[in-house]
């Protein structure tokens, strides 16, 4: 494993730790039976009428993984060529985090029907094509924001740790 791989291997770690620690939680409303999705609590903390959301949960942890292992592949040695890459490791951190935020972008939260007529509050309901039959329904704005913030503060944790060592003739020359 080389350092690289290291640095995905913390990340995915952290963020799957996160996740873990504060899953997305349904809303079981009284006497009716009816769930809807409610928020991120703590894991530990008792929380009353609510019972975790495992749908989300489960695609937020696919996400992570998926991306992990791509990264992963990505950064392996290739023996082959030991001259210069395609491009720097902050390069394709960058291309990876506009690739994934393309990708939110296409496929953002919607509201449920009830709550795009507005005889309810705002419901999250699911992940769709943002082009396509739903079209008339609204974006669920809470979890797209927290969807596109989480990639940026990753994406720049990533580029941080993905500095370029300086090399034997840059340190003499100082």
């Amino acid at each position: 494993m080389n350092r690289s791989q290291e640095v995905i291997f913390v990340a995915t770690l952290v963020n799957l730790a996160v996740m873990l620690l504060f899953p997305p939680y349904d809303a079981v409303v009284m006497g009716l039976g009816v769930t809807s999705f409610d928020a991120f609590y703590f894991i530990l903390a008792r929380h009353y009428n609510k019972i975790i959301y495992w749908n989300l949960l489960l695609i937020e942890l696919y996400w992570v993984l998926i991306n992990a292992t791509i990264a992963w592949l990505l950064l392996r040695r290739r023996r082959r060529r030991p001259g210069r890459s395609l491009m720097s490791r902050r390069s394709a951190t960058l291309v990876f985090v506009a690739v994934n935020l393309v990708l939110i972008l296409l496929f953002p939260p919607f509201e449920n029907y009830g709550s795009a007529l507005k005889l309810a509050g705002t419901y999250f309901d699911s992940f769709y094509f943002a082009f396509g039959d739903k079209s008339g329904r609204h974006f669920y704005m809470p979890l797209l924001y927290l969807e596109v913030w989480w990639l940026l503060i990753n994406g720049a944790a990533l580029w941080l740790f993905f500095h370029d060592r300086p090399s034997k003739d840059r340190s003499s020359e100082r």
